[in-house]
């Protein structure tokens, strides 16, 4: 019988990988801060328009304001944390970088952790790894 599992996929830690990584956090953070400046500049403007419908509009309008910067704010606290994360791995240590799907042959007897503990290990973009195929 073939059954479909999720496969983890591993990466080792190489200093390739960690730069890769930071920089890609640190152009979300850039992006990030750019999108909270034009909610504050938009802002102003949405609620000089708000005050012209009176007092309800204005409130309702802050309120989406406010919600829109505290989203950005969330996702920019996270990603400090993954930042830290990242800075903090060791190399040649394996982190999660996401999983694929496969499919697979099972019959009676088969061990089910070994075959839903399947994972492939990569470093720079290479596998060099496969565990419980």
């Amino acid at each position: 019988m073939l059954v479909k599992r999720t496969i983890a996929l591993k990466a080792l830690v190489t200093p390739e990988l960690k730069d890769e990584m930071l920089q890609d956090l640190h152009s979300t953070l850039q992006r990030l801060e750019l999108e909270l400046q034009q909610i504050e500049f938009q802002g102003k403007r949405l609620l000089l328009e708000a005050e012209k419908q009176g007092l309800q509009q204005v409130a309702a309008t802050r309120q989406q304001i406010e919600q829109e910067k505290e989203k950005r704010l969330e996702m920019r606290e996270r990603l400090k944390q993954k930042t830290a994360e990242v800075k903090a791995w060791e190399q040649g240590s394996e982190v999660v970088q996401g999983a694929v799907e496969g499919w697979v042959k099972v019959k009676p007897g088969d061990d089910i952790a070994r075959i839903l503990g399947a994972e492939i290990v990569i470093e720079n973009g290479k596998i060099v790894e496969l565990r419980h195929e």
